[in-house]
């Protein structure tokens, strides 16, 4: 299967987020970007947020990468992350993981702001932006950051999602 980041739709801005945890759980953060149907990177996070495990991490940067979209005045978000569990527990089984109530009913309040979001999954390699970012969180000391451009080193990352380089996914 090949795989490729895609662009937000005609009107839309594309939110893609992702977490690390370095140990699970271990040493933890996330980091998140906001594109343009160019690619383009509008603004992003990066997030230090100690010591969890990657689907508290995955929620942490999808209600991160949520507030951000809010802040910047953007009301038609199309929000990508990489991690089905966290995707699940946000649509279908809260209650199931009381030990994220918080977080979800956090986002779920995000979501029932008057704006049209959506969060769905994509596959890890069409979120390697956001994965960068969350490896740099993970690493930080930074509660939030917020980024007004991109680091250099994600440069050729953006520049091959914007191209459409596919990806090959075994």
């Amino acid at each position: 299967m090949l795989v490729r980041w895609v662009p937000p739709s005609k009107g839309a801005i594309k939110l893609n987020v992702d977490g690390s945890s370095r140990g699970n759980p271990g040493r933890a953060g996330c980091g998140g970007l906001l594109r343009d149907q160019d690619g383009n990177c509008i603004t992003g996070f990066v997030s230090h947020i100690g010591f969890a495990g990657s689907v508290a991490a995955e929620l942490v940067a999808i209600r991160h990468g949520l507030w951000l979209a809010w802040q910047f005045g953007y009301r038609k978000v199309e929000c990508e992350n990489d991690c089905m569990v966290a995707l699940e527990i946000i649509h279908d089984n809260a209650e199931d993981f009381p030990e994220f109530a918080d977080i979800v009913e956090e986002i779920h309040q995000f979501m029932l702001l008057e704006w049209d979001v959506i969060i769905y999954h994509v596959m890890r390699e069409a979120n390697s932006c956001a994965d960068f970012l969350a490896k740099i969180g993970s690493c930080s000391s930074s509660a939030f950051s917020l980024l007004n451009r991109p680091p250099p080193e994600l440069t050729h990352l953006l520049l091959a999602d914007s191209k459409g380089v596919l990806y090959s996914r075994a």
